[in-house]
């Protein structure tokens, strides 16, 4: 009888120990804040753009900079005759234009155009995030379960 309950007692113990292994593995490949899964901001701006101005205010508010610190960076660029994009993406309209792109430089979602509200503009950030994290959830691969880890060498 005690070999029995000694027997279950491993286990169910190992059981705990590799669910917990698997939770830890899975939760720290999400939350890794690696630079190659931030979306490059890549910002189209003009001297004499007054739109462009509230735009940086806007960008300096404490939601938009807190997303845009965490998921993404930021890379200015003024509109002239050398501007040079990433192969794929449209000419901006005017200033300013917003392009998210992934690491490798394709866009994720469309471009933001124009001067926006605080709202419109925590649209396109979470829009953003939300789409580049379906990517990355897809690039990674499925943890193994239990019983895969049991029986798989």
């Amino acid at each position: 009888m005690f070999l029995k309950k000694l027997l279950f007692s491993l286990v169910i113990g190992l059981f705990s120990l590799l669910y917990a292994m698997e939770d830890f593995n899975h939760t720290r490949d999400i939350n890794s804040s690696d630079i190659s899964q931030k979306i490059i901001f890549l910002y189209i701006d003009s001297d004499s753009c007054e739109f462009c101005r509230t735009l940086d205010e806007m960008l300096n508010l404490p939601k938009p900079a807190e997303l845009l610190e965490k998921y993404f960076i930021i890379k200015r660029e003024l509109l002239n005759d050398d501007l040079e994009l990433p192969k794929g993406l449209p000419l901006p309209y005017g200033t300013p234009t917003v392009y998210f792109l992934n690491n490798k430089e394709e866009a994720i979602i469309e471009p933001m155009r124009g001067e926006k509200t605080e709202e419109e503009l925590l649209y396109f950030l979470n829009e953003a995030i939300r789409e580049n994290q379906k990517t990355i959830i897809k690039k990674e691969k499925k943890p193994k379960n239990i019983w895969q880890k049991l029986f798989d060498k």
